[in-house]
């Protein structure tokens, strides 16, 4: 995030008068367009920490059926496979869903990973135990119509784990400044207050921050 910030800077400062793109925004897309490319460029902008901050989830998770949202090229959903939980998974995007299921197929597994939109979860009510989201939460337009979907198919007790980039509580200078350039050349929802939205429908929620500047969290909601 902060190499992407600095290159960020650097363009609106010699080009900005010649455009108005959202930069970030294209290089979102960019990476997430190659799967075979993403580890490598999520790893140098979290400078070797996206495994790790990811990994926090684990400490959370709770009962045994899982629904991840946005599995990415699915190290983290064969991860919580191999520690014994039951895995479904969610990607809308076409070449990350191709190659989640390459994965697993190599690995010999039998998981479903389903295109389909969060809005409109294909799931009975109160069906899982966990809902796992890892830096997808921005992408989300209606995080009220999200929130309502999850918390249907989620149990009593259960818990939806998000980990995500955002505006730190502290919101420290360092931070500030990072997401101003940053907001300036990105649809992302990044400076949304994604607890409120959880607590608003109920959850009991807390949140932590970490990272570089504190620019990465985890929100933990209950549903009671």
């Amino acid at each position: 995030m902060i190499l992407v910030s600095t290159f960020v800077i650097l363009y609106k400062s010699r080009f900005m008068r010649l455009t108005h793109l959202h930069l970030f925004d294209y290089l979102y897309r960019a990476y997430n367009a190659w799967p075979r490319i993403y580890d490598g460029i999520t790893q140098l902008f979290s400078i070797g920490q996206w495994e790790k901050w990811q990994n926090r989830v684990f400490d959370d998770l709770e009962g045994k059926k899982i629904l991840e949202i946005g599995v990415g090229p699915g190290h983290l959903l064969l991860k919580m496979v191999q520690k014994g939980y039951r895995v479904t998974g969610l990607e809308l995007r076409k070449g990350m869903a191709y190659e989640a299921r390459r994965k697993v197929k190599k690995a010999g597994l039998d998981i479903d990973i389903l295109q389909q939109s969060v809005y409109r979860l294909p799931f009975k009510s109160e069906t899982f135990d966990c809902i796992v989201m890892t830096f997808v939460l921005a992408e989300i337009v209606n995080l009220d119509k999200a929130i309502i979907e999850m918390k249907r198919v989620l149990k009593k007790g259960g818990k939806v784990i998000v980990i995500a980039g955002g505006i730190p509580q502290d919101r420290n200078i360092i931070a500030k400044l990072l997401f101003k350039f940053i907001g300036s050349q990105t649809t992302l929802r990044i400076e949304r207050d994604n607890k409120g939205y959880f607590e608003r429908y109920g959850f009991a929620v807390t949140r932590t921050d970490f990272g570089p500047f504190n620019v990465v969290n985890k929100i933990v909601s209950i549903k009671k």
